[in-house]
């Protein structure tokens, strides 16, 4: 279960990959609030990872893909799959009961900073330096300045924001893990992490929010296929092989993208104009993933 081969410089491919993963996930926020107007957080997240695993099931047989594992690989992959879906989605979806969608977004961007020091210390490959301190810095600095109006005091309780800041720590952690199966294709380990967290969720979704009892509407159920197969399915495949090629440190770049992609799915769904901030923002978020990955320097 150790890893097996080192991280890559980034090319071209992988950032687009973390380009398509942050404006996947930018739409989560929006689908996830259209959600929980008539399901609950352990519903959503029981669906979204039950359907996502379905699906991937289901390519897998097409496509004739193997989950077999080996014993050890199965206890990891319940790890990554309670630290990657079953403990933040729900979390989130309990903070975002009482926390706006910026100060959300402002607090899941504190992601990188334990990647960051996580990696440093449980990885041999992906170790801290100045250059991705710098970086993490300057792309926080430009989370701060598009959601700047989000970390208004009434942004929502202490409980709520404590509640996604911990689902923000599940997600490195969780980078971390994968970053252990190195010999286990993307697809495979995206694929049976969703199938052990449905496994998780099923009997929680029966006992506490049993589908014949569900009401929902068009639209809400709408949003709930989406989360299910875009930001689940797709966006766990994304995800491992990003891990996997470069390291946790890179993939937690999309904690900056993240909230940039929200805003500009707001501007095109919802006709929210974009403002000078989110330019401001964007040279930001994007001097940080350069100065990280040591690309100014080369040049």
């Amino acid at each position: 279960m150790q890893e097996h081969n080192e991280i890559r410089e980034p090319v071209l491919g992988d950032y687009c990959r973390l380009l398509t993963a942050s404006a996947i996930w930018g739409s989560t926020f929006l689908s996830n609030g259209i959600a929980l107007v008539d399901f609950s957080p352990v519903a959503i997240s029981a669906y979204r990872i039950i359907g996502a695993a379905i699906i991937l099931l289901t390519i897998g047989h097409w496509l004739g893909r193997s989950l077999s594992l080996d014993q050890g690989s199965w206890w990891l992959v319940a790890g990554i799959g309670v630290l990657n879906s079953v403990v933040p989605f729900t979390l989130i979806g309990w903070g975002q009961l009482t926390v706006d969608s910026s100060t959300t977004g402002i607090l899941l961007a504190t992601s990188p900073f334990v990647t960051l020091v996580l990696s440093h210390f449980l990885t041999r490959d992906d170790r801290f330096s100045w250059n991705k301190l710098l970086g993490l810095m300057l792309g926080f600095s430009g989370v701060l300045v598009l959601l700047g109006q989000g970390l208004k005091v009434d942004g929502g309780p202490v409980s709520g924001m404590f509640l996604i800041m911990l689902a923000a720590c599940c997600y490195a952690v969780s980078s971390i893990l994968i970053r252990r199966l190195g010999k286990v294709s993307s697809f495979a380990l995206a694929a049976s992490t969703l199938v052990v967290s449905a496994l998780i969720m099923l009997p929680l979704l029966l006992a506490l929010d049993p589908p014949w009892q569900q009401g929902y509407r068009a639209s809400s159920l709408a949003a709930l296929v989406y989360l299910a197969a875009g930001p689940t399915a797709l966006g766990y495949v994304l995800r491992t092989q990003i891990v996997k090629n470069n390291g946790a440190v890179f993939m937690s770049n999309v904690g900056y993208l993240i909230p940039l992609f929200a805003v500009f799915w707001g501007w095109q769904l919802l006709g929210n104009t974009p403002t000078s901030s989110m330019f401001i923002a964007l040279s930001l978020i994007l001097t940080g993933i350069a100065v990280g990955q040591n690309r100014l320097k080369k040049r």
